[in-house]
C-alpha cells in the first residue's frame, strides 16, 4: 500500500512539475463543445395565366383580339444559424441572448392599521430573448450526455405590456460528432387567385429542423 501511494505522489509531482494536469483527473477536464443549429428551408412556387382582350373596329366592321400569356416560378431558399457553448465534462453553461426591456409595474398595499391602500407604480427591467442552458458529461464508447433547456421570452400578443415565455427541457445520449435531429415545425400555404382573365396558383411550404452537435475536444 505504501509502494502504491509513493507511485501516484511521484507521478502526481511529475505532472506538476511539467505543466500537466494529474492523471486522475485527465479525463475529468475534458470540455466538450454543443452547437445547437436552426435549419430552415423554404419552396416556393408560382404558376399564373393572365389573358387580354380588345375590340378594334374599323369601318363599322368589329374585330376582337386577344391573347394568353404564362408563367412558372419557383424559388428555393435555405437558411442555418447555430449557436455553441463550451461546457466542462459534467459541468453546467448557459448562453443568452435577449434585451434588457423597462415595463412599469404596479403593486397594490393595503395597511390594516389606517384601513387604507395606496397604489405603487415603478420602473422595472425584464430580460426578453432566448437563452439556451446546457449540462454535459462524457459516458463510455465516446457517448456525451446531454440536457438542454431552452426559453424563449416574446411579448405577448393578446395582453398589452405582458411578457410570454416558452420553456422546455429535454436530455439525450448522442455520439460524439455526430448530428442528432431534436425536432422541427413545417408550413404549408396554398392559394389561388381567380380574375375575369386571369388564373394564379402559389403554394408555399417552410420547413425548420433543430440539429445538436455534441464534440468531445
Amino acid at each position: 500500500m505504501k509502494s502504491s501511494l509513493g507511485v501516484r505522489f511521484t507521478a502526481a509531482l511529475m505532472c506538476l512539475m511539467l505543466g500537466m494536469p494529474p492523471i486522475g483527473n485527465a479525463q475529468s477536464r475534458r470540455q466538450i463543445k454543443v452547437l445547437v443549429e436552426s435549419q430552415q428551408s423554404g419552396t416556393h412556387s408560382q404558376e399564373a395565366v393572365q389573358g387580354s382582350g380588345s375590340v378594334i373596329i374599323r369601318r363599322g366592321s368589329v374585330q376582337p383580339s386577344g391573347r394568353v400569356t404564362a408563367g412558372d416560378r419557383q424559388t428555393t431558399v435555405q437558411r442555418s444559424t447555430g449557436i455553441f457553448t463550451l461546457v466542462q465534462d459534467g459541468g453546467e453553461s448557459i448562453l443568452s441572448v435577449a434585451t434588457q426591456v423597462p415595463y412599469n409595474q404596479v403593486a397594490y398595499y393595503y395597511n390594516y392599521a389606517a384601513g387604507s391602500g395606496y397604489i405603487q407604480s415603478q420602473i422595472v427591467f425584464t430580460d426578453v430573448g432566448t437563452s439556451l442552458r446546457v449540462t454535459a458529461s462524457l459516458l463510455p464508447d465516446n457517448q456525451i450526455r446531454v440536457r438542454l433547456t431552452p426559453r424563449i421570452s416574446y411579448f405577448s400578443a393578446e395582453r398589452s405590456g405582458a411578457i410570454d415565455f416558452t420553456e422546455a427541457t429535454t436530455e439525450l445520449i448522442v455520439p460524439s460528432g455526430q448530428p442528432v435531429s431534436l425536432g422541427g415545425s413545417t408550413t404549408q400555404m396554398h392559394e389561388i387567385t381567380r380574375q375575369i382573365l386571369g388564373y394564379r396558383d402559389r403554394v408555399s411550404s417552410s420547413e425548420t429542423n433543430l440539429v445538436l452537435t455534441a464534440t468531445v475536444q
